[in-house]
């Protein structure tokens, strides 16, 4: 057995020993530990993630998401990244600077590059990643894909200020939320970004470690409780439960860590051009942990994720609580023109996620 598949085995008693060590280390320290942990867990793991996500969360997107999205044009993230850079592409005589901050093994970033190189729109594309290990891996695949002459990698931590000349395009794709010094990345983003740049984003913007907030958590239990025992095995404890167990994965990693100061942060630096919010109760029944207890060629299940969709909707669209994620545009200040903003604004995200917080403090431990 290799050393990453045995450390991909044996995963959920490293992250409860690392949980349990942060907890009696001093902040700095357990900063270094929790970043540590990430870098491992990435070098494990380089997939896109996305890719590992389960048959049912393909049915609610395709059935619920994909509509919702498409009326914004959206049609995925990456088509979405992809779209932006060919409209500039289209309006410049040179070619289009992107950046990509927090991009992993880049095999997204690959990817554009090969579809933009094949449909002649003029782009350069820097990536860039705290993992050297994997920055170098990118590298190599870009030399394979033959697409090494449009590409830059660097190694950097984004935690630190940094300021590359103006950036026609910066991506961040599911990054935001692993950050722990976000007001220092905004900043740098926003010096980084040209004056008719375009900053965007696909991420996670719920409660901090992926837990759930307050009013979200009574939505679910309430779900839990009308499921069969089947359909409540929890791959991360491996067992089912009579309730569900929600998880503080920020507690072993940087996961989540700050997700819920994201469009705070972003708002403090930019202003939105989209705001597109989505996802709260529903989340944990179409994720990794759950959702492979569902299977999408079955009728009930179609069903019981039916209607659990409409009332996650129900409950976003009236403001009972913020959505888990979102994609995004965003500008310079002054210059998002027209914003669209689906269902509410990012500002109103801020006041509902404020009011969950306290909420949160509130309840008995």
């Amino acid at each position: 057995m290799s050393l990453k598949n045995f450390a991909y085995r044996h995963r959920l008693p490293a992250k409860r020993a690392i949980a349990l060590l942060a907890r009696s280390l001093p902040a700095p320290a357990r900063r270094r530990l929790l970043a540590v942990a990430e870098r491992i867990a990435f070098s494990v793991t380089p997939q896109y993630q996305g890719d590992t996500l389960p048959p049912i969360f393909a049915y609610w997107s395709g059935r619920f998401l994909a509509p919702d999205a498409q009326r914004l044009g959206i049609g995925s993230p990456e088509s979405f990244f992809l779209d932006h850079i060919r409209r500039r592409a289209a309006d410049s005589n040179a070619p289009v600077r992107v950046l990509s901050v927090g991009t992993g093994s880049c095999g997204m970033e690959i990817a554009l590059a090969a579809r933009l190189q094949a449909d002649g729109s003029a782009a350069h594309i820097t990536c860039m990643d705290f993992n050297a290990a994997l920055m170098r891996c990118a590298a190599a695949a870009a030399r394979e894909r033959g697409v090494d002459a449009l590409m830059a990698f660097e190694a950097r931590d984004c935690n630190l200020p940094f300021e590359l000349p103006g950036q026609d395009v910066i991506i961040v794709n599911q990054f935001f939320h692993h950050v722990t010094e976000l007001e220092t990345l905004c900043g740098s983003l926003r010096r980084s970004l040209a004056t008719q740049g375009v900053l965007l984003s696909s991420d996670i913007i719920g409660r901090n470690g992926h837990q759930l907030w307050p009013d979200v958590e009574t939505v679910v239990q309430e779900a839990w409780a009308t499921l069969p025992a089947n359909k409540r095995h929890d791959r991360h404890f491996n067992s089912a439960s009579p309730r569900y167990r929600p998880i503080d994965h920020a507690a072993y990693s940087n996961e989540g860590v700050r997700a819920q100061d994201i469009v705070a942060c972003l708002l403090a630096e930019f202003d939105f051009e989209l705001f597109f919010s989505f996802g709260g109760a529903i989340m944990p029944f179409v994720e990794r942990r759950i959702g492979f207890n569902f299977d999408p060629q079955l009728a009930e299940d179609r069903e019981w994720i039916d209607r659990m969709h409409a009332i996650d909707v129900a409950a976003l669209a009236a403001g009972r609580y913020p959505a888990a994620n979102m994609i995004a545009a965003l500008r310079h200040k002054g210059a998002a023109a027209q914003p669209v903003f689906e269902p509410i604004s990012p500002q109103r995200h801020v006041e509902l996620t404020r009011e969950q917080q306290v909420k949160a403090a509130a309840a008995p431990r």
